[in-house]
């Protein structure tokens, strides 16, 4: 009822200019909510796997333009139509990883008046036999100092030449990930390669399947501050 009166006090001619800035500030709480940045590695072309960079397919606008990339310790010599790998060095831990430059890395970053909150991280990922295969996401807010994501590291077993879709990485519960306006540095650290030698070493993202499905998709919500 309250609700009615309001609307009707707002439509009156003598509040038009006044509803006018009230529906046009409800339309900036809520800029974006779903896909801000996503990467599928088959259209317009398929890509080969040994790009330096790729940048995202689905990049919000209010986010600067967003590139996946590697660590200095993960070398692209093997080819992954469809996907973006490498082969990683023979790290046995998370902390091995680190010092080895063993990531792949992205960033999010909100152009001038814009914050993001972070809500899910999906990624499929694909490996070989003797590959790299355990693995864990961090965050970072300064570029230097890197928070482990989730409660423990996760191991991919599935050696499927198209990979798989991992469970889902909750961020809505991380509050430093909440209503970010600088941007924030996404890694994901990987070891327990057997040799870093040999034809069956990849590690990395995909594959997107010929219609463009994305193998990397962050999701959340940008605000005007």
């Amino acid at each position: 009822m309250k609700l009615n009166l309001m609307l009707r006090h707002l439509l009156s001619g003598k509040s038009l200019a006044f509803a006018i800035i009230f529906f046009v500030s409800i339309g900036f709480v809520n800029i974006a909510n779903a896909q801000l940045l996503a990467w599928q590695f088959a259209l317009p072309q398929p890509s080969k796997g040994t790009e330096p960079s790729i940048n995202a397919t689905t990049n919000n606008e209010f986010l600067e333009i967003a590139q996946l990339t590697r660590g200095g310790g993960v070398q692209p010599k093997q080819g992954n139509s469809r996907g973006f790998s490498g082969n990683f060095g023979v790290d046995e831990s998370y902390e091995d990883a680190q010092k080895s430059n063993a990531y792949f890395q992205f960033e999010v970053s909100p152009k001038k008046g814009y914050e993001v909150s972070l809500n899910r991280l999906d990624a499929t990922l694909r490996r070989q036999e003797q590959s790299a295969h355990v693995y864990r996401w961090a965050y970072s807010l300064d570029g230097k100092n890197f928070v482990k994501i989730g409660d423990a590291d996760v191991d991919v077993t599935f050696t499927g030449n198209n990979g798989i879709k991992q469970q889902s990485i909750d961020l809505s519960s991380i509050k430093a990930l909440q209503k970010v306006s600088k941007k924030i540095t996404f890694r994901l650290y990987a070891w327990g390669a057997l040799t870093n030698q040999g034809k069956a070493i990849a590690f990395g993202f995909g594959k997107s399947d010929s219609k463009g499905s994305n193998a990397l998709i962050l999701d959340g919500t940008v605000t005007k501050k």
